[in-house]
């Protein structure tokens, strides 16, 4: 959908000539209160027009009415050039009908590159999407929408030219999902993509306001790898996972759904369990685990044979026999402190009228870093794939089902797995603003408080 609305946006621009856009000077708000009339009462408008800049001239470009608060009610987005206005800007507004009044949600500058209407505004799908031209061939979108008090980046999608390539990254901040596209611009041939989840960890203890997600949901067809034959739905075998850091500890909580649960009663014995892959390879500039970027050209990640570590945890039975680590392998020779924090790997497991919780926190030590691995001042990207293994017959292991929270999954092959984001503080995986908070402060202080 969000690539579709690009398309249009760029086609309705290239329709006009290049001389009949730049005679355009947009429109003034008693024209755009004409176009509004026919969705709005004029007390709403008015409301609208009290927010504009005061004491300056203006005047309004891109615009769309829709609903992107998903309330049934219309609301609106527009932009606005302040006239004389020397820097390439422009200022987009958000409004949504809030009991009755046409309330602002959010208000961004956009640059554009030659004319304002190069900030596009679309809303379709109960979200509001902006889109802006960066430079030639390198277009982006940002996806907005309005829940119970915040307003919340629902998603993103950027283009670009990589040489002989255009480059296409998507990512769903609500759903936790990201795709990396390449295709060949002469043909259009699909050279590579990556679908996969992605998980934010935050620091232990930090609290996530309303607004951002920070838990994955892998209960798909598209992510049972193997025995996608024997997998009957949700039901049959699905589950949630987060996780959260601290300095010397990674923890992950998986939240197991399944109809059939087969315990390890024997060392031997085949049983449900997890499986965490991880990609611990740190990334150099314009390298990732998905492409790098040399020497005037792009090379695909395909394959590694280092930094990659696995880790098999059986839940045991939630009587008698506890949780447990069985196997813990890695591509890389572990040094004696490596094998050490191995020992230090521990487990929990709960079970509950319909699912059961494992949780689980490692050693960074184990992945060879001494603390944690991230920068302070930018998101930090690894590689991790959760695999629930489904055995509903313990004397039927052929019909094993693997839940992934990769599609397509190959342990060596780090495009493949999906992402452990690390969340600095004051750092949050996406955006969610809530606009009654500075009412809130001013009550409070009010108060005394």
């Amino acid at each position: 959908m969000i690539k579709k609305i690009l398309i249009l946006f760029i086609v309705s621009i290239t329709l006009f000539s290049s001389e009949f856009l730049l005679a355009q000077s947009g429109m003034k708000f008693s024209e755009f209160k004409k176009k509004l009339s026919s969705y709005f009462d004029d007390e709403l408008i008015n409301d609208v027009e009290k927010l504009m800049p005061q004491g300056s001239s203006y005047n309004i470009w891109g615009w769309d009415v829709g609903d992107f608060s998903n309330d049934g009610h219309n609301d609106v987005a527009f932009a606005v050039r302040i006239s004389g206005e020397k820097r390439k800007i422009v200022q987009v507004f958000l409004f949504v009908d809030i009991d009755g009044f046409l309330i602002n949600v959010g208000t961004y500058p956009y640059s554009f590159v030659e004319i304002p209407l190069e900030v596009g505004i679309v809303i379709r799908d109960n979200s509001c999407y902006i889109t802006k031209k960066n430079e030639q061939y390198n277009w982006e979108i940002i996806g907005y929408q309005y829940r119970d008090g915040n307003l919340i980046l629902r998603d993103s999608y950027s283009t670009k030219r990589i040489f002989n390539y255009t480059y296409e990254n998507s990512i769903d901040y609500v759903n936790l999902t990201g795709k990396k596209r390449f295709i060949v611009t002469s043909n259009n041939k699909e050279e590579f993509i990556a679908k996969y989840q992605i998980i934010p960890s935050y620091p232990r203890g930090r609290q996530v306001y309303k607004g951002f997600s920070n838990e994955i949901l892998v209960d798909r067809v598209e992510n049972v790898g193997v025995g996608a034959y024997y997998w009957n739905g949700p039901s049959d075998a699905s589950f949630t996972a987060k996780s959260a850091y601290d300095n010397d500890n990674l923890y992950v909580t998986v939240k197991v759904f399944d109809d059939l649960f087969v315990s390890s009663n024997c060392s031997n014995c085949y049983s449900d369990n997890l499986e965490i892959w991880f990609d611990m390879n740190v990334y150099q500039q314009n390298q990732s685990r998905f492409f790098k970027v040399l020497d005037k050209k792009v090379d695909f990640v395909n394959k590694t044979d280092k930094g990659i570590y696995s880790i098999k945890i059986y839940p045991g039975d939630f009587t008698e026999t506890k949780p447990y680590v069985k196997e813990v392998s890695s591509t890389d020779d572990m040094d004696s402190y490596q094998k050490e924090a191995v020992k230090k790997i521990r487990v929990s497991a709960s079970v509950y009228d319909k699912y059961y919780v494992i949780k689980f926190k490692v050693p960074w030590l184990l992945f060879g870093f001494d603390k944690v691995p991230i920068d302070e001042n930018k998101l930090t990207e690894l590689g991790i794939t959760i695999i629930y293994n489904d055995i509903d017959n313990e004397f039927r292991p052929e019909e094993l089902s693997q839940i992934a929270s990769s599609e397509n999954f190959i342990n060596t092959n780090p495009s493949t797995y999906s992402s452990l984001v690390l969340i600095p503080d004051e750092m949050w995986f996406g955006e969610s603003k809530n606009i009654f908070v500075e009412d809130i402060m001013k009550n409070l202080i009010d108060s005394g408080f």
